[in-house]
């Protein structure tokens, strides 16, 4: 944020041509992140921040070089829509401006818009509007004025961006500066939400395609929720340890009471494993029942680690 206002953006629109003016808003993108790069301690700590984070998240299975090219084009591309889209909404804000839908009457339009509309559609004769305000020592139209202004957050920041680029972000006090940020804030939070999510699914796209790797993060993105599988352990009487894995292609959506399970003897204590029908639901389709439909994708077994009768530890 300290590398904006951008209060000459408007300049990008005095291009003749439509190849001008994006030519001239890349420009200015490209010199917003050198800005970012040279004056800005802030932003630029967020830039390092960001890269680093980006270059452990990449998994430890490529190499150093891999990991660190693949790192570093996932923060540029997070850079540079962070920028584009910044730059987009101080333009919005300029047009905004410049065709007085903005920044007419300064923080309260809202209110005085309220003001007007109450006077003309509620009139008060008897003067119980003014009572309220000299019993409530003039806090019950301040509390209005102020939630309204609160909820204009365009007229907010457009009347301090305009402020600001005449007279300088010193002139703010620092309550002014931070309600203007927050403001900015919570617009670009909807305004870079998709573009985010675009961005890293994108990444995440060219990682499981090109890198094979992300999988487990591509896969939960997606939200399928069949393709199942789980593991089952069994200790051999051999000491060995067998590996089952187990899986489901296709999940069942609908479920049922298995009324097999209900009509089937019951003793105290029993594991349920031992039963002919553990699971008290069944699939309320019978071709999709997991039951009848799931597979063993892999198994290995692990043998039991020999014992050094040297060692005093050792079990006998």
């Amino acid at each position: 944020y300290d590398v904006f206002l951008q209060c000459d953006s408007f300049r990008i629109l005095h291009e003749d041509s439509w190849d001008g003016r994006v030519n001239s808003f890349f420009n200015a993108t490209w010199n917003a992140i050198f800005e970012i790069l040279e004056h800005s301690y802030v932003s630029l700590a967020g830039v390092l921040t960001l890269l680093t984070v980006s270059f452990f998240f990449v998994p430890t299975k490529l190499s150093r070089r891999r990991r660190a090219l693949l790192g570093f084009l996932h923060a540029a591309a997070h850079i540079t829509s962070a920028v584009l889209l910044m730059l987009l909404m101080e333009l919005g804000i300029e047009i905004c401006i410049r065709n007085h839908l903005l920044a007419t009457s300064g923080y309260h339009t809202l209110y005085e818009w309220y003001r007007q509309a109450e006077s003309e559609h509620f009139p008060d004769p008897t003067g119980l509007r003014a009572r309220l305000e000299q019993w409530t020592f003039g806090l019950y139209p301040a509390c209005i004025k102020y939630l309204m202004s609160a909820f204009d957050i365009p007229e907010v920041m457009a009347v301090t961006r305009s402020t600001i680029c005449r007279k300088g972000i010193e002139s703010l006090p620092r309550g002014g500066a931070i309600i203007y940020y927050v403001s900015v804030f919570l617009y670009f939070w909807v305004l870079s939400t998709p573009v985010v999510s675009m961005v890293f699914g994108s990444y995440l796209y060219v990682c499981i395609n090109w890198f094979h790797i992300h999988f487990d993060e591509a896969f939960s993105s997606l939200r399928i929720a069949n393709y199942k599988a789980f593991t089952r352990f069994h200790i051999k009487k051999s000491g060995d340890l067998e590996v089952f894995t187990l899986a489901v292609d296709k999940v069942p959506k609908e479920w049922m009471l298995d009324p097999d399970w209900d009509m089937e003897p019951k003793e105290p204590l029993q594991m349920s494993h031992t039963r002919r029908f553990p699971s008290k639901w069944r699939a309320a389709s019978g071709w999709s029942d997991p039951t009848s439909v799931v597979r063993v994708v892999d198994q290995f077994v692990i043998p039991r680690t020999a014992v050094d009768p040297l060692l005093p530890d050792s079990a006998p």
